[in-house]
């Protein structure tokens, strides 16, 4: 009997062991392969400076998503390539992932998508290592994009045979992290909006052309998988509507970008299902250098000459989850995405998406820019731009300027505030 307790003494004391090296501290100096992966060695000897085009295209196609190939091949876009780059978030987001770890767990909502999906979640990356991909969509859901944002940004409307056809100027304000924060107090939650059960609060609105200046947006997301709820303002009649704000296939703005498109995926991970693929590494732009402003605008975009929409930008090779997403709604626009997850970020530099009849239809690319600070602020949202393969119409996202963390106030958000915006 001694012998069998000593036996299982020492089982217990092997298992406990073995749990506390699984619990080693995430670090900053070894974020990325800690809570993804590497990217292929093969991929880190290519030189940087090294250009990829339609000539050489066939080299490289290891490394690049099979519809980019296409891009480059039959529209001509080239890859300006640097060094890879490892991208960690704030201090603060590390700790709150090292102090929160292993608690968030999964619940199986099977085609029940209004219901919520994650349970013990407070702040941080729920999973490191993601083993599926739903964690690796909760992932993005709760990435590091800081806690708030205040960005300024041009909308092209480009025409794949004409070039531009309209602009629009915008202020786009938020705080994304009104609960589960990791950077500005408090810290991890403004009472007033947990009490309310919303996690994301957001005011948008036009600053030009004359004609559509002061028309806004005011709209808050639930932590629930329900529709974003709010108000818009409408200068010509200078009233406030209320609204639901469609994020199952309704255009933003009449343009090429459905609500959800922005940022890559804004709707809930509930809404979907996620298929993972495979783990790569591929060219993309996580260190765009791409330059910012209005005056700015043709040395970031190839304006000039058809297409019109080659975004002018740095890649590099990245480790990346490639994840097939289909929609729980029957009457969802794209019968299936794919969604490229950067793995130390994950944030979704681009997708591609199909139509009903299984066609391919839209190509989303995002750039990002360095972060300011490391220590404190996440990389920073640069460039975007959607493409209509099958109307060869395309938007742009020109960013003039892009701020986070700046401790916005939640006396912003607020009706009275819209109507003061939109007059």
């Amino acid at each position: 009997m001694k012998r069998i307790v000593t036996i299982l003494f020492a089982g217990t004391w092997l298992l406990l062991q073995a749990a506390a090296g699984a619990q080693e501290p995430i670090t900053a100096e070894k974020w990325g392969e800690q809570v993804g992966f590497k990217p292929d060695p093969e991929a880190l000897k290519i030189p940087a400076g090294t250009t990829i085009n339609k000539k050489n295209v066939a080299k490289y196609e290891r490394w690049l998503a099979p519809s980019m190939k296409m891009w480059i091949e039959k529209y001509g876009l080239v890859l300006k390539t640097v060094a890879y780059q490892p991208i960690r978030p704030s201090d603060g987001y590390i700790e709150a992932t090292n102090k929160y770890r292993g608690q968030p767990q999964i619940v199986d909502v099977g085609k029940e998508f209004r219901k919520r999906g994650l349970r013990n979640y407070t702040a941080g990356l729920p999973f490191p290592q993601p083993r599926n991909g739903l964690e690796v969509a909760w992932n993005y859901q709760y990435a590091y994009n800081g806690d708030d944002g205040d960005t300024y940004y041009t909308v092209f409307w480009i025409s794949g045979t004409n070039g531009i056809e309209h602009t629009e100027f915008w202020r786009w304000a938020f705080i994304i992290r009104t609960i589960n924060r990791t950077d500005l107090e408090p810290i991890p939650a403004i009472k007033q909006f947990l009490d309310k059960g919303l996690q994301y609060t957001s005011i948008t609105y036009a600053l030009e052309p004359y004609d559509k200046k002061g028309f806004g947006a005011l709209y808050s997301r639930s932590v629930d998988p329900l529709d974003q709820q709010g108000h818009i303002y409408v200068p010509a009649m200078r009233r406030v509507l209320r609204n639901t704000f469609g994020t199952r296939g309704d255009t933003w703005n009449s343009t090429d970008l459905l609500y959800e498109d922005v940022r890559g995926y804004m709707g809930y991970p509930e809404w979907m299902s996620w298929k993972l693929l495979e783990k790569k590494t591929l060219f993309m732009p996580m260190h765009a250098h791409a330059k910012l402003g209005k005056k700015n605008a043709r040395k970031c975009w190839d304006l000039d000459h058809p297409p019109y929409w080659n975004p002018k930008q740095k890649y590099e090779p990245r480790p990346v989850y490639v994840v097939e997403v289909t929609a729980k709604f029957p009457d969802y626009p794209y019968t299936k995405q794919i969604m490229y997850f950067d793995a130390e970020t994950f944030y979704i530099p681009y997708k591609e998406t199909y139509d009903k009849k299984g066609q391919l239809w839209k190509l989303v690319l995002i750039g990002v820019n360095d972060s300011p600070d490391p220590e404190s602020m996440p990389p920073l949202y640069a460039t975007c731009v959607v493409v209509d393969l099958q109307s060869e119409h395309a938007t742009i996202i020109h960013f003039d300027k892009v701020k986070a963390n700046t401790d916005l106030n939640p006396k912003m958000f607020t009706l009275s505030n819209l109507r003061k915006r939109g007059r």
